[in-house]
């Protein structure tokens, strides 16, 4: 079995939650959040994200590069970014109205600038988007058919922006990891600083520097991106 170089720094629990999930590891970012994972997951190094955000920006100039600040996946893996596995981003642009959000599964047309965006990348295919407003989560899930890779993005509102957390599995894996990545993002704890709070104002229309359909636009491109090279990154090996 090979060892684990990067040591994540965990709080061990033993209660199962609700969803049937068993999660016995518990990872608290800095940023404020706490990540609960099933045992046998171990994060992905530092190093390892930087090269592949460098990857994704070489495939796709022309676009902003993407920045992952936490990734996880199975301890027994060849290889680093090697299905199944999570990348995390965190926004901090500023608190997004929730109605913006809505909008885009509330009307027929609402998320079309997303689909059409998306689109132009080949082999990929846009599946559902949807809000939960409970969780206030915006939920997508796609197939990048080339490499056989199926994903589910999650944005995860803050008061200080979102957090992304971007779920990857080989095709006919998914139906075994959906459940999985779901209860992960369910079980995300804000604190009390990022805990996302719903404003009567968000209905109101604002005067906003974001631009909300391209930032959206760019969230899943940004993973339908990393679907498309994931062949290449796979040869960068894990370190024993």
């Amino acid at each position: 079995m090979l060892r684990i170089f990067f040591i994540i720094s965990v709080v061990f629990i033993t209660s199962a939650i609700a969803s049937g999930t068993e999660f016995t590891q518990r990872f608290n970012a800095k940023e404020g959040f706490t990540l609960k994972l099933p045992d046998k997951w171990v994060r992905i190094p530092g190093e390892i994200l930087d090269e592949h955000s460098r990857k994704l920006q070489q495939s796709s100039p022309d676009e902003e590069r993407p920045a992952y600040d936490y990734g996880f996946q199975l301890f027994n893996a060849g290889h680093w970014l090697e299905c199944p596995y999570i990348l995390i981003r965190i926004n901090k642009t500023g608190r997004i109205p929730e109605d913006k959000i809505k909008k885009l599964t509330r009307e027929k047309d609402g998320s079309q600038p997303i689909k059409e965006k998306i689109s132009g990348i080949p082999n990929t295919e846009v599946e559902d988007i949807l809000y939960d407003p409970d969780d206030h989560t915006l939920w997508m899930t796609f197939l990048a058919d080339a490499e056989k890779v199926r994903g589910l993005v999650a944005t995860k509102l803050t008061q200080e922006g979102c957090i992304q957390i971007v779920c990857y599995s080989i095709d006919q894996d998914f139906p075994e990891y959906r459940r999985l990545f779901e209860d992960i993002v369910k079980n995300i704890y804000l604190s009390k600083d990022l805990e996302y709070r719903s404003r009567i104002t968000d209905s109101i229309p604002i005067i906003s520097q974001v631009d909300f359909q391209k930032f959206f636009s760019h969230v899943f491109t940004s993973a339908l991106l990393i679907g498309a090279i994931w062949l290449l990154l796979k040869r960068i090996k894990k370190r024993s």
